[in-house]
């Protein structure tokens, strides 16, 4: 007999649960390039994907826009559906063109979920959106709670991606990828016996003689090779060296010049209590604009009559720090996009006593892309975390040919000083720059 599908928690109730989110890759490039379609793809594979939820005994609880959040009560439900989804979309797109397939990402965690009126939420749906961020376009991406519960029960194979970070969850969580098609292997075929030549006789004394002196030549030419190969890389590497002295001191120069003040008797440390007013005050009315760079929202809220530093001085700061990183951005979003996959920026993040080393580039739909062996993940802005923003920033101005406009450089100081990062400050003076492309 079929099984019903699971019942989620009504309202004000809690359940484990095996949540499954996804999302569809470059949704916004796509809609911007051709709305209609896409949403019409869109409707189109929503309808696939909850047919096959239905099928494996799970509930669909919401749509998040360009993806679905699925509730099983069975961890080996949730990944059985997961890799159907996915194995269907693989094979559609064979026989279908290009522009008429979406890509989907997937992720599956395992753990508790709270319903209230209007949506759910919980660890459960947090970290199965995170995990689902970390995967590969058409992948999926699982937890170890989901991995220790599936990995008796369904044949899979999986990579270790081992513990990663993810945005606003505090411990590092272990992550594997599934892979769709499993590899055969076969037994090697036995080396069949080489076939014994007859030995040669022996070469007279003087073709031994003439052979030593070939070889000695070809070797003595090789030598002369690697040495002139040899003096090019270090030619070219005291290239690289002098031209980013030449850089580190044009930067320095620009962060010579005096800054100027926001208005008369401002203070540095009245600058920085008003941006740490202005986080506390966005904390407590629970705003994301900061940790989303929604600088736009933010800017709209200094016209607030009833905004605590209306008329005030402060209103000035917060203005100001707004249209430097205004300048910054402005800057920065073309300056990332002359790196690509195959030459991306390489930066360390400012903090740690072992700086992170990231390889990152920006597509021509405006997502961050980071390249980490031979796997290419995507991450939305809002995805990434400030101090990691902060030394993408410092990178790409100690890479920057010619030096960043002194409009960019002071939008780089008030996004350390809005984040409260004073890290970013110090790793822009001289000596105190970041590796970087190699």
């Amino acid at each position: 007999m079929e099984s019903n599908p699971p019942t989620p928690p009504g309202p004000g109730q809690r359940s484990l649960a095996a949540i499954v989110f996804t999302d569809v890759v470059s949704f916004s490039a796509r809609m911007q390039a051709d709305e209609e379609t896409t949403l019409r793809l869109l409707r189109r594979d929503f309808a696939e994907m909850r047919e096959i939820c239905t099928q494996h005994h799970g509930a669909v609880l919401k749509s998040t826009g360009d993806g679905l959040l699925l509730y099983f009560s069975s961890a080996v439900q949730a990944v059985a559906c997961a890799l159907a989804m996915q194995r269907s979309f693989a094979g559609l797109a064979k026989t279908r063109p290009a522009p008429e397939s979406l890509t989907h990402r997937i992720g599956i965690h395992l753990g508790d979920v709270f319903m209230n009126e209007q949506d759910v939420m919980g660890d459960g749906v947090n970290i199965a959106a995170r995990l689902q961020a970390e995967a590969e376009p058409g992948g999926i991406c699982i937890s170890q709670t989901v991995y220790d519960v599936v990995r008796n029960k369904l044949a899979l194979q999986v990579t270790q991606l081992g513990p990663r970070e993810l945005k606003n969850i505090s411990q590092a969580i272990p992550i594997y990828k599934l892979l769709l098609e499993a590899e055969l292997i076969e037994s090697a075929e036995p080396v069949p016996p080489r076939e014994k030549k007859p030995r040669a006789s022996a070469q007279p004394r003087r073709d031994f003689y003439r052979s030593k002196i070939i070889v000695g030549g070809a070797v003595l030419v090789l030598v002369v090779v690697i040495a002139v190969i040899l003096l090019g890389f270090w030619r070219q590497h005291r290239q690289v060296l002098a031209e980013a002295e030449a850089n580190r001191a044009a930067l320095a120069a620009v962060l010579a010049q005096e800054e100027e003040p926001v208005e008369a008797g401002v203070t540095a440390n009245r600058v920085a209590a008003t941006l740490a007013a202005w986080r506390e005050e966005l904390s407590d009315k629970r705003s994301t604009a900061l940790a989303d760079y929604n600088f736009p929202v933010l800017a709209q809220s200094l016209h607030d009559p009833k905004s605590p530093v209306a008329g005030k001085p402060e209103l000035k700061i917060r203005t100001q720090v707004l249209q430097r990183i205004g300048a910054l951005l402005r800057w920065l979003n073309p300056a990332l996009q002359k790196y690509n996959r195959e030459n991306p920026l390489v930066v360390h993040e400012l903090t740690g006593t072992a700086p992170k080393e990231i390889k990152v580039y920006v597509g021509p739909d405006q997502q961050f892309y980071y390249v980490e062996g031979g796997a290419i993940r995507q991450r939305k802005r809002a995805d990434i975390e400030p101090p990691v923003m902060a030394a993408i920033i410092v990178g790409a101005m100690r890479d920057a040919k010619p030096v960043p406009p002194r409009e960019a450089v002071m939008g780089a100081l008030a996004f350390g000083n809005l984040y409260n990062l004073p890290e970013l400050a110090e790793a822009l003076k001289p000596g105190r720059g970041l590796r970087q492309k190699r």
